[in-house]
């Protein structure tokens, strides 16, 4: 089960998502995040077919997770296991698990690392399918952004937020799977500073503008309403410097 529906749009999602978004959040965290950092010092996920997981690192390895299976592939030899507790992947990923995992200043709580975790392959799906178009959407417009001559950072999945992003200096573009402020994922764009930005109606959280889940599932052009969103921001949130995308 995916969160897409038969036409290939996002649809509402499956009532495991929250659970499931959280146990998997823990894993990023204190498993597949710091399985890259020992080899290579780097902490970014990407998307994955079917879920997320890490860029390739060490000798041709990645550790990703697709459905309820954390899989590690090391050149062509494929290994999955069914995801029991945190404990668990870290022992078959190779990591020494830590309540300081060093992915960020305010990662979710390590928990108890032997209990089950909440895992559904539905809303693992679910959550790979927000990742798939999130990872689309923000490189096209990165695109657009390096070729009007402004610098944007590379895409990146952030272990401690667990939102897919990048940025100009100073303003930060990205798609989270939800999180305290949202139960459900959203689209957001985040100036570092908010005074002096023009308004016209746009900035609608503490932290900038989200166009929410709901918005964009009833939206006839998914993607295109995506894009539009974070056009719109970028475009607001870099006249205050006089400077358009």
């Amino acid at each position: 089960m995916t969160v897409l529906d038969p036409t290939g749009r996002l649809a509402p999602l499956p009532d495991e998502y929250g659970p499931t978004r959280e146990s998997v959040h823990r894993l990023a965290c204190y498993v597949l995040s710091p399985a890259r950092k020992a080899a290579t010092g780097r902490i970014g996920l990407q998307p994955t077919p079917g879920g997320f997981g890490t860029p390739l690192f060490g000798a041709d390895e990645q550790l990703r997770i697709e459905g309820a299976s954390l899989v590690r592939q090391r050149g062509h030899d494929v290994e999955r296991v069914t995801i029991t507790s945190v404990r668990d992947a870290a022992a078959f990923a190779g990591v020494a698990l830590s309540e300081n995992p060093g992915v960020g200043d305010d990662p979710p709580d390590l928990g108890d690392p032997d209990a089950m975790l909440a895992i559904s392959a539905g809303a693992v799906g679910a959550l790979g399918d927000w990742f798939a178009l999130s990872g689309s959407v923000l490189e096209a417009f990165r695109a657009e952004l390096n070729a009007a001559g402004r610098e944007c950072s590379t895409v990146q999945l952030w272990p401690e937020h667990f939102d897919l992003g990048c940025s100009i200096e100073g303003v930060n573009f990205g798609c989270s799977p939800g999180d305290a402020h949202s139960a459900e994922p959203y689209v957001y764009v985040g100036p570092w500073n908010r005074d002096g930005l023009p308004d016209g109606g746009f900035w609608n959280a503490p932290f900038g503008a989200v166009l929410a889940y709901k918005e964009l599932v009833e939206a006839a052009d998914q993607p295109g309403a995506a894009l539009a969103f974070l056009r719109r921001g970028a475009g607001l949130a870099l006249q205050r410097a006089g400077e358009m995308p």
